[in-house]
């Protein structure tokens, strides 16, 4: 009986690298960008762009995966309240696990406006899919204050330089 069992053992695990955390992390980071992206522009060629976009929103507000995440990070770094500041705060910490680069243009309780100069999701071919950020930037806004409007002034995307956002809070 022995013998069976020894010969029914998994093989040993593989041995460990000790591999540098920043290592995964980029390895991880630039899976999601490439998966995501490979994802959008597979149901565009296949449905439409359209279809696409319907498809990304459907599945961010599916069982609130966005909501969750955002809730998590607003938990893991103790951001509190939900204001403009909460939101911009939330969005600094995003773009730097990202690999994002952002400048601040105007920030106060009604206003957050942000250049963002680097950004790894970024799918600036085919433009007609552009819009798939303001739909996750809506949600991240609506997951934070329903009361928080999000707009985006230009967008790599889009074929512009850098993405602009401003986002304002109702009273």
């Amino acid at each position: 009986m022995r013998d069976l069992a020894k010969k029914l053992q998994p093989p040993c695990a593989s041995p460990k690298r000790g591999l540098p955390w920043e290592l995964k992390y980029n390895y991880v980071r630039g899976q999601m960008t490439t998966l995501f992206k490979g994802f959008l522009y597979a149901i565009r060629e296949e449905y439409g762009a359209a279809a696409a976009l319907k498809i990304t929103e459907k599945m961010w507000r599916f069982k609130d995966r966005v909501k969750n995440m955002i809730n998590t990070f607003l938990s893991v770094f103790e951001i509190q309240g939900n204001d403009l500041e909460k939101l911009a705060e939330f969005w600094d910490v995003y773009w730097e696990i990202q690999g994002s680069e952002a400048i601040i243009l105007e920030r106060s309780k009604t206003i957050n406006r942000t250049k963002i100069t680097k950004c790894p999701w970024s799918t600036p071919d085919p433009k007609d899919i552009s819009g798939w950020c303001e739909i996750w930037a809506n949600i991240v806004s609506e997951s934070i204050n329903p009361k928080i409007s999000t707009k985006r002034l230009k967008g790599m995307c889009a074929g512009d330089p850098y993405c602009e956002y401003v986002w304002r809070i109702e009273d």
